[in-house]
């Protein structure tokens, strides 16, 4: 009896994460195109150190960031955002917070994405493919908050449009 109910266990778990997977598998194509903006680490300029090595690393300095495309993996505009950024590092987590000092329009067929000084993005790299990343536009026509989900799957867009626009204008 009681290998019956392990049976049955292991097989209601297999089929809820084959649906799990099913319902996850249309947002992963529709989002699979997504532009980012990635940090370029060899114009990191640091000017502040702190925190406790090895386990905790705080480092904040000058850093320019440009747009990839998540499909093919490549940056495709090198530097075009001027910014202060804090890296922080906790074991093989990091974090990178990045407050723009110059503005980025980006204009389209489809779509224009104004990005103003002032606006953070933030990347937390958790390894093994999978990152977050948020933006806060503060003001502006694109004003608001967007949230994207990297996964070695795809990518989500958890909330805002910020990043939809950003494919759009770039794509």
């Amino acid at each position: 009896m009681r290998n019956n109910q392990r049976r049955v266990a292991l097989t209601f778990g297999v089929g809820a994460g084959g649906l799990l997977a099913a319902a996850f598998m249309p947002m992963a194509v529709a989002f699979a195109d997504n532009y980012d903006f990635t940090p370029d680490i060899t114009s990191f300029a640091p000017t502040q150190v702190e925190g406790f090595p090895p386990l905790i690393n705080e480092v904040t300095g000058a850093e320019t960031w440009g747009v990839s495309d998540l499909t093919t993996n490549t940056v495709e505009f090198h530097d075009v955002i001027l910014g202060t950024d804090t890296a922080t590092t906790i074991g093989s987590f990091t974090n990178d917070d990045y407050l723009t000092s110059t503005e980025l329009d980006v204009i389209g067929t489809s779509a224009t994405l104004e990005l103003p000084a002032g606006s953070q993005i933030d990347l937390a790299n958790f390894g093994f493919g999978y990152e977050n990343e948020w933006m806060d536009i503060p003001s502006g026509p694109d004003t608001g908050m967007s949230d994207l989900l990297i996964t070695p799957f795809g990518d989500f867009a958890l909330f805002g449009t910020g990043f939809s626009d950003l494919a759009a204008a770039f794509g």
